[in-house]
């Protein structure tokens, strides 16, 4: 796979509530700016209760849309993401209401309504000339604390056998918790082994880089993850995708925001196959209720304005797109021992002992 750089796609009139809604003419203006920032891809996220408003019903009228989505994102030369099934999504919990009563991972009338879901957009976009991939479910550990460890990776595997309708490369968008957690319901081993793109969600904030580290280090955060995901057993030849990076300046007291986010791009480039910046664009304040941070996590502004931090995004991915291709190999070497985590205090010991570009790269310990 060709280094490929892009973002989560916001739409910004009306944030994913644009599914409702019937202007193209609006994806087609946000997709335009978007590939003319040097961006390849998008990653969208198909908002649950309005594509599946019933279990055994998928809307016709919801899968067109998104068929539509993809032709305006072919004519700005743009490839696409289809997520599925997002039932967490910016911090909210949009599983549609017939969920709410039951475990969407263990009930089996829920899982076959997912399965339902995830196979019908899988066929309605099968082919399209503008799909990348298909990636089942955004975050859906989020929604699985409940569950003991490994017992969410059935619903995983259904919902990966689904999505095969498509013909395209299929993921599972967990978050950092399978990389740093050997108690997380969809494990890393699977992720590894089960996806054909790797999905690494790179947050300094979320994973506690931020809090452990500081503002000089924190930034590395997409290495130390992909470094994990490439020792996982299962990984070896996949491509590493960093589907989910991005920095608020609310977390920043000492470092600029465009500073620290040319530092994780460029680290993150380094290591990875693919790179999605979260996001294109800020939620416009007119939609209430979400947390202070979602509203400035764009690199364009509600109003369309290009921010600061995403001129400096676009210098970068111009820059390193001139660069000849290949991955920086590690100098030195990390052991994780056996039967430890590589946890937030394993990450610490890794933070301490970084390389100016990437890496140590992580081996595992092999037990007595």
């Amino acid at each position: 796979m060709s280094a490929r750089f892009g973002v989560n796609y916001l739409p910004r009139e009306n944030w994913w509530y644009a599914w409702a809604e019937d202007d193209d003419d609006a994806f087609a203006e946000d997709l335009h700016q978007i590939a003319s920032l040097g961006f390849d891809h998008v990653r969208v996220q198909c908002l649950w209760p309005l594509f599946q408003p019933n279990p055994s019903w998928v809307s016709p009228r919801a899968l067109r849309r998104l068929v539509r989505l993809l032709d305006r994102a072919a004519e700005s030369g743009l490839d696409v993401c289809v997520t599925v099934l997002d039932g967490w999504l910016s911090g909210f919990d949009f599983r549609p209401s017939w969920l709410k009563e039951v475990d969407p991972f263990t009930d089996a009338a829920a899982v076959s309504a997912a399965e339902l879901l995830v196979g019908a957009v899988s066929r309605a976009v099968e082919g399209h000339p503008a799909l990348w991939c298909v990636d089942v479910a955004n975050e859906p550990n989020v929604l699985m604390r409940h569950l003991k460890p490994g017992e969410g990776q059935a619903w995983a595997a259904r919902m990966l056998r689904a999505a095969r309708a498509a013909s395209v490369p299929v993921t599972v968008g967990v978050d950092h918790v399978p990389w740093m957690s050997d108690d997380a319901p969809i494990g890393r081993a699977f992720v590894a082994g089960a996806c054909d793109l790797v999905p690494v969600h790179a947050w300094p904030f979320f994973t506690g880089a931020l809090a452990r580290v500081g503002e000089e280090r924190a930034w590395a955060i997409p290495d130390y993850l992909a470094q994990v995901a490439r020792a996982t057993p299962g990984a070896a030849g996949k491509p590493v995708w960093i589907q989910e990076l991005g920095v608020s300046p609310l977390w920043l007291a000492d470092v600029a925001v465009e500073d620290f986010a040319e530092r994780m791009l460029r680290r993150a480039a380094a290591i990875s196959d693919a790179v999605t910046w979260w996001a294109s664009h800020d939620i416009s304040r007119r939609f209430t209720g979400f947390d202070e941070l979602e509203y400035g996590l764009g690199l364009i502004d509600a109003e369309g304005r290009l921010k600061p931090i995403g001129s400096r995004v676009a210098e970068v991915v111009a820059e390193l797109r001139e660069r000849p291709r290949g991955q920086v190999t590690a100098e030195s070497t990390i052991a994780l021992p056996a039967g430890r985590a590589p946890d937030i205090d394993f990450a610490e010991a890794w933070f301490a002992r970084m390389e100016a570009t990437v890496g140590p790269a992580i081996v595992h310990e092999r037990g007595m």
